[in-house]
């Protein structure tokens, strides 16, 4: 056993200044990494890559950005993927808006365009009808003079058609109220009554604008007048109480 280990070679050493130089090198690669995660760490931590939205609101209701910034909040948890259509989406789950786009104008730098509902009739006391028929029913009352409609909800896209008609027929006279149940029936403003019924009502409407052109100098008629206009050949002529 002896002559065999006299006979093995021996491994020579690494001179010192070599060791050293390998341990140097490790060094710096370890520095070069924990600089490289401190610097990502800052990165993600920092404000740099937080998601900036900005609003463009049109159409006749304003309301705070900040309603808008709660509903898109969770949206945003993930700064690093912004999935812009189901951001789009959530907005225009808000009551009050009718269309939004999104667009990106940077990275993290975005763009919200929103289009709000008009009002172009009020639905009771619940919500309002918009120039475009879409029902809405915002989270807070506003103060508004446009006609009340009384409807049921599932009718109100041919109601609001309707209605447009009614009105480009009485035009200049405006309509303050108009109630359909199992007949139509119209409030001017000034408190004239009409009952057009279930059909016919177009000839109906415009037979009365033809009729009070010879009555309205009645004052009477002018402000009490209740024309039911279901009958065939002609309309009766009621009043209002006092």
């Amino acid at each position: 056993m002896a002559k065999e280990k006299l006979n093995q070679i021996k491994k020579p050493k690494k001179p010192l200044r070599e060791v050293l130089f390998q341990l140097l090198k490790k060094l710096i690669y370890l520095l070069i990494v924990l600089s490289i995660a401190r610097l990502i760490y800052l990165f993600d931590n920092s404000n740099l890559l937080e998601p900036k939205i900005s609003w463009d609101i049109d159409g006749d209701l304003a309301t705070q950005t900040y309603q808008y910034d709660e509903l898109i909040e969770p949206l945003l948890s993930n700064k690093y993927f912004i999935n812009l259509s189901k951001l789009k989406d959530k907005v225009e789950e808000y009551p009050w808006v009718e269309k939004a786009s999104v667009q990106r104008i940077f990275w993290n730098r975005i763009r919200v365009t929103i289009k709000n509902h008009d009002i172009a009739m009020k639905w009771g006391s619940e919500g309002y009808i918009s120039s475009s028929g879409v029902l809405f029913k915002p989270n807070f009352s506003i103060i508004s003079d446009k006609p009340i409609a009384i409807v049921s909800e599932g009718k109100i896209e041919q109601f609001y058609i309707d209605f447009t008609t009614y009105k480009s027929i009485l035009d200049p006279v405006k309509i303050t109220h108009f109630e359909r149940s199992n007949i139509d029936q119209l409030t001017l403003d000034s408190n004239i009554k009409i009952i057009l019924g279930y059909q016919k009502q177009n000839e109906r409407l415009e037979l009365f604008v033809k009729v009070y052109e010879n009555l309205k100098k009645y004052k009477k008629i002018r402000t009490r007048g209740i024309f039911d206009m279901r009958y065939p050949k002609g309309f009766a002529l009621s009043y209002s109480p006092l």
